[in-house]
C-alpha cells in the first residue's frame, strides 16, 4: 500500500525471545494520521495497564464525531479495533519517535494459561451478547419435564454417584454416543443441540458456527439417572492445505519425489576420536534396498501414479461446464491463445463478481454456473488444468521417464501439483473431516473422559452416520462448476485435528486402539504447524473490516456463499489488514505451535485418497447395524479397561472428584 511502511526483523541468536516484531503504521489520511500520532502520545505517557481503556475511549470518541460513510474514518477506527485486539493478545507496545513497534515475545507464549488468556477476550465478549446471556440463563433455569424439575445441571455428572461407584468397586460409568439432532433430550426435554451448545461455551476457544458439513455428538453416561454428558465432539470440513498431512497421504510434489528416492537407513555407533580417549556418536547412512529392488519399486510406483495424475486432469476438465468458454472437452491439444483468453476472462469476471448470492433452496445448476462468480472460477480453473494438460501431452517414454521429466522442471512440478490438487479437492470435500471440538465435561475429565471422547470420534457409529447423512448430498460447488447435479462419494476414511498447545494433548497422546489383527485406530503425530487463524480477532473488528472492503469495492466480494473460496473470515481479515496498511503475516499467525494429528479410519485410507482403490476397506460392515453397535462398544470397553481402570489406582481419584463444584462450573458465573 502506498504511504505505509513495514519493518520486519528476522530472529537471530541474540533475539531468541522475540517471536515477531512489526512497525504498526496504518495507511491513514493526513487528518487521521495526526489523530493516531496524538493517540500514541497518550499511550506512551500512561501505564500499560491503562492501554485498553485509552483505546476504548478513543474508539467511543471517534464514533461520536465521525460517520462510517467516510473511508478515511473507517480505516482509522478499524485500525483502533485491530490495535485493541493485538493488545489483548499480549503484543508488547514500544512507542518511540519512530512510531509504534509491536513485539511478541516467547516468554510463556506456549504456556496453557497464556494461551487461554489470549483467547479470553473474544470468549468473554460472547458472554456480553444479550442473546447468549439469555440462552445461558434459560438453560440453567429449572423447568418441569415429566413431573420433575430439571435444568442443564441434571446433565452434569453427579460426583457423589461416581465416588459411590468407585468406593463400592462397581461399574463407574456406562458411556454411549448420541448424535445431535433437532430432537429433545428424553430425560430433560432440553434440545440436544442446546445441550451441546451450552457445554461448547465452556471451551477456551470462542464458539463460532462453521459452514459446510458438520456432525455434532454428545457422549453420555447411562449409569446415572439423567444420562449426564461425559463429553462432546464435533466434526467439520477438513483444512484444504496442510503440508504435513498432504505429504503423508502423497498429495505433494515432495512426497512423489521422496517415493522416487532410494530408501536410506541410519545406523548410530560410537567412534573413537584420534588423540583422545573419548568417543562420539556417529550417524552412518546406508542403502536400505538393492539397486534392482529400488528400480523395481520406483517403476511400479510410476506405473501407478502417472495414470492417476493424467486421469485427475481429464476428470477435472470433464467436471467443468465449458460451452460458454469456447472449449470442447474432446480437444487433446489446447492452444495457448485459448488459455490466455481464459485467464483474461477470469480477471474480467472477478471485477464483476460483487454482492454474490446463490439460490440455495431450489437452484438451477445451469443458471448458477453462469453467474459472474462461477464464470470466474470456471475460466480460471480450466486455464490452470489446460496448462497442466499441455505439459502432460508433451511427455514421452515410460511412466517412470515421464514422472522423472516432470520433476526435473518448474512447469512439470506445477503440472503435478495441479493434478494432485484436482484429486485432493474432491476427497477433502467428501471423504475427510476434522475433529473441530473434542473434550470431556467435568467431573468426567478426571476419569480421562477426554480419551474416551477422542476414541468415539473415530468409531464405526460416526463413520456410518456421516456416510448415511451425506450419501445423497449434492456437492453445491461441484454442481455449480459443472452446471448439473453432482453427488460425491460419502465414505469417511480420514480424520485430522490439531492440539491447542505445542506440548500436545493428553487426550490424543499415545492413543492407539487395536481393532483387528491388521488394523488399529491411531492418533499419529504428523508434524508441527504454527498455523494462521482469526480466532484472536473480535467480531467487532471483523465487522469493521467488512465495511472497509465494501466501501472500497463498491459492494461485497466476501458474502459467505459457496464458491467464493475457503475461510471467508480469514480472507476478509487478511485483506482488510492489507487495505488499512498493516502487514497481516505476523498478526494472523497463532504464534503458538500446534501438533498435527491424523487418524486413518480404513485399512486402505491412503490408497483410497490417492485414487488407487475405489472403495474403502473398514474393519466392520457398514451395512450391518449390529456390527457397528458391537464394534463401537468394543472401543468403549477398551477405554474402560486400558485407561479408566488404571486411572482409579494411579491417582487419588476420589479426592479429585470431591473438589468438583458444580455451581462454580456453571456459565452464569461468567456473564
Amino acid at each position: 500500500m502506498s504511504g505505509s511502511t513495514h519493518n520486519k526483523r528476522t530472529l537471530n541468536e541474540d533475539e531468541d525471545n522475540v517471536v515477531a516484531e512489526e512497525i504498526f503504521k496504518p495507511d491513514l489520511s493526513h487528518e487521521f494520521n495526526r489523530k493516531f500520532e496524538d493517540l500514541l502520545v497518550r499511550l506512551k505517557n500512561n501505564l500499560s495497564i491503562s492501554r485498553d481503556v485509552i483505546l476504548d475511549e478513543e474508539i467511543k470518541r471517534a464514533k461520536m464525531v465521525e460517520t462510517e460513510d467516510d473511508i478515511s474514518f473507517l480505516k482509522y477506527i478499524t485500525s483502533l479495533y485491530v490495535l485493541r485486539d493485538l493488545s489483548l493478545q499480549g503484543w508488547i507496545f514500544n512507542i518511540s519517535d519512530k512510531g509504534l513497534m509491536l513485539r511478541m515475545e516467547n516468554d510463556n507464549l506456549d504456556n496453557k494459561s497464556t494461551i487461554r488468556y489470549r483467547l479470553s477476550a473474544e470468549k468473554n465478549a460472547q458472554f456480553s451478547v444479550p442473546a447468549i446471556r439469555k440462552f445461558i440463563l434459560s438453560m440453567e433455569t429449572p423447568r418441569e419435564h415429566n413431573g420433575e424439575i430439571v435444568s442443564i445441571k441434571n446433565l452434569i455428572g453427579n460426583k457423589d454417584e461416581l465416588i459411590k461407584f468407585i468406593n463400592h468397586g462397581e461399574q463407574v460409568c456406562c458411556p454411549y454416543i448420541q448424535i445431535v439432532t433437532e430432537d429433545k433430550d428424553e430425560f430433560t426435554g432440553i434440545s440436544l443441540y442446546d445441550i451441546w451448545r451450552y457445554f461448547r461455551y465452556t471451551w477456551s476457544i470462542p464458539y463460532k458456527t462453521m459452514p459446510g458439513r458438520n456432525l455434532f455428538y454428545l457422549v453420555r453416561d447411562s449409569r446415572q439417572k439423567y444420562h449426564p454428558v461425559i463429553g462432546i465432539f464435533a466434526l467439520g470440513n477438513s483444512v484444504l492445505n496442510l503440508t504435513s498431512r498432504d505429504d503423508d497421504i502423497g498429495w505433494t510434489v515432495e512426497s512423489i519425489r521422496q517415493n522416487l528416492s532410494k530408501k536410506i537407513g541410519v545406523t548410530i555407533c560410537d567412534q573413537k576420536m584420534s588423540k583422545s580417549d573419548g568417543k562420539v556418536k556417529v550417524k552412518i547412512m546406508h542403502a536400505n534396498e538393492s539397486d534392482d529392488a529400488y528400480k523395481m519399486r520406483i517403476t511400479q510406483f510410476a506405473n501407478t501414479i502417472m495414470p492417476l495424475l493424467e486421469a485427475n486432469i481429464k476428470n477435472s476438465i470433464n467436471d467443468i461446464y465449458v460451452k460458454d468458454l469456447n472449449f470442447h472437452k474432446q480437444t487433446k491439444h489446447p492452444k495457448q491463445e485459448l488459455i490466455d483468453k481464459l485467464l483474461s476472462l477470469s480477471l474480467e469476471f472477478n471485477r464483476k463478481a460483487i454482492n454474490n448470492h446463490n439460490n440455495e433452496k431450489n437452484p438451477d445448476w445451469l443458471q448458477e454456473t453462469k453467474s459472474f462468480l462461477f464464470l470466474r472460477k470456471r475460466s480460471a480453473e480450466l486455464a490452470k488444468l489446460l496448462v497442466a494438460l499441455k505439459v502432460f501431452n508433451s511427455l514421452k517414454g515410460t511412466c517412470l521417464d515421464k514422472l522423472e521429466e516432470l520433476l526435473s522442471t518448474e512447469n512439470g512440478r506445477k503440472a503435478i501439483n495441479t493434478a494432485l490438487i484436482a484429486n485432493r479437492k474432491c476427497k477433502i470435500g467428501s471423504n475427510m473431516m476434522d475433529i473441530i471440538v473434542c473434550g470431556s465435561i467435568p467431573p468426567y475429565n478426571d476419569l480421562l473422559g477426554g480419551k474416551l471422547v477422542s476414541i468415539l470420534a473415530c468409531s464405526p457409529t460416526v463413520i456410518r452416520d456421516y456416510t448415511k447423512k451425506y450419501e445423497n448430498q449434492i456437492s453445491v460447488i461441484a454442481s455449480r462448476m459443472k452446471g448439473a447435479k453432482v453427488i460425491r462419494d460419502s465414505h469417511l476414511v480420514f480424520l485430522g485435528t490439531t492440539s491447542l498447545y505445542s506440548l500436545g494433548s493428553s487426550q490424543y497422546n499415545r492413543l492407539k486402539i487395536p481393532c483387528s489383527n491388521d488394523f488399529s485406530l491411531e492418533f499419529r503425530k504428523m508434524g508441527i504447524t504454527e498455523g494462521f487463524g482469526t480466532v484472536y480477532f473480535s467480531s467487532e473488528t471483523t465487522r469493521m473490516f467488512s465495511k472497509v472492503l465494501e466501501s472500497l469495492d463498491g459492494g461485497k466480494r466476501i458474502n459467505h456463499v459457496f464458491g467464493e473460496g475457503t475461510s471467508p473470515r480469514f480472507r476478509m481479515i487478511s485483506r482488510g489488514l492489507k487495505e488499512i496498511g498493516i502487514n497481516p503475516s505476523s498478526y494472523l499467525k497463532h504464534h503458538s505451535p500446534r501438533i498435527v494429528y491424523s487418524i486413518n479410519l480404513a485399512k486402505n485410507t491412503r490408497n483410497f485418497l490417492l485414487g488407487i482403490d475405489d472403495k474403502p476397506i473398514y474393519n466392520f460392515n457398514i451395512e450391518d447395524k449390529d456390527d457397528i453397535v458391537n464394534k463401537t462398544q468394543e472401543l468403549v470397553d477398551y477405554w474402560y479397561e486400558r485407561w479408566l481402570k488404571m486411572r482409579l489406582y494411579s491417582v487419588d481419584i476420589v479426592e479429585r472428584l470431591q473438589k468438583f463444584d458444580i455451581d462454580r462450573f456453571l456459565l452464569s458465573n461468567f456473564i
